[in-house]
């Protein structure tokens, strides 16, 4: 009897499991064991009420000797009225069991998880997805150090900005030297207006690229760009001064106006600015590897 009840008990709790998402009988959870030991001892506990009551045979017992011939048609149904509530109460405890006792998390997460994927989850038809790529060295991995995590290396990527950003101030300072030679004698006037511009033009970009230099990494770094923004900011407004002077000189003949001697005044305070900077900038320069230079020189 304990077999048959037993038997019925995992029946039921399989075909329970299977409907609330196990996809094989092995998900099963092993957790409701313990029900298994409640149920097989509320059988026993039932078969032994009926052997208290007076039926001192199981039902299979009486089965086999009704079809011996020798079994008696009254114990025979008391067997079998017994046997009914048995399995009844079997069935339903197996019901309760299965419906309120949670799977396990294996089981349950697929159930949860068995969902329409997005169009981000989405794989094209016919496309392999593409494999993790395998490591070609094992052990732990040596961060390689970035600029930014290198203080030495951030401090020269700064200096070298700083040298390129002067020498490309260089060639200009020739054509001015050109072109204000030339007014002085009278001559040449229509380009060396030309030049003038042009230079004037580069004095304020190459103002706004000094002004945008990333210069905390260096000793004094702001103080030192400041002057040099204020080189390039008073040489921009002396090389306007002299287009001015040559413009007045094309229109109105060679001579030394207002405009030429703004134009020295503002190539003193240039002067200035520059040695203020070269006095920041040149040991900057040295520590980094980079060429000193003297004012004529940006």
């Amino acid at each position: 009897m304990c077999a048959v009840l037993f038997a019925g008990w995992v029946l039921v709790l399989l075909l329970i499991a299977l409907a609330r998402g196990a996809e094989d009988p092995s998900e099963v959870p092993g957790r409701l064991a313990l029900w298994h030991y409640v149920l097989a001892a509320l059988a026993v506990a039932i078969y032994l009420l009926t052997a208290v009551r007076g039926v001192p045979e199981s039902p299979g017992h009486l089965w086999a000797r009704a079809a011996r011939g020798d079994g008696r048609d009254g114990d025979l149904r008391r067997g079998l009225q017994l046997l009914v509530p048995t399995l009844v109460v079997t069935v339903a405890v197996a019901l309760v069991a299965g419906l309120t006792v949670p799977l396990p998390d294996a089981v349950s997460e697929a159930t949860s998880t068995s969902v329409t994927p997005t169009a981000e989850d989405e794989v094209p038809t016919g496309t392999p997805p593409t494999p993790d790529p395998v490591p070609t060295t094992f052990g732990p991995e040596t961060p390689t150090p970035t600029v930014s995590d290198d203080p030495d290396a951030r401090r020269r990527t700064q200096a070298e900005a700083v040298d390129a950003l002067l020498s490309e101030s260089i060639a200009s300072r020739g054509d001015l030297a050109t072109a204000i030679a030339a007014v002085g004698e009278c001559r040449d006037l229509n380009r060396s207006l030309g030049l003038l511009d042009g230079v004037t033009r580069q004095r304020r970009a190459q103002r706004d690229q000094a002004g945008a230099l990333t210069v905390d990494a260096l000793t004094d770094g702001p103080a030192m760009r400041s002057h040099l923004v204020s080189a390039f900011t008073y040489a921009g407004d002396a090389d306007a001064a002299y287009a001015a002077w040559t413009r007045r000189s094309i229109n109105s003949g060679c001579s030394l106006d207002a405009n030429w001697r703004r134009g020295n005044q503002l190539s003193e305070q240039s002067q200035k600015a520059k040695n203020e900077f070269l006095r920041r900038w040149n040991p900057i320069a040295v520590s980094c590897g980079l060429p000193t230079r003297t004012s004529k020189e940006i």
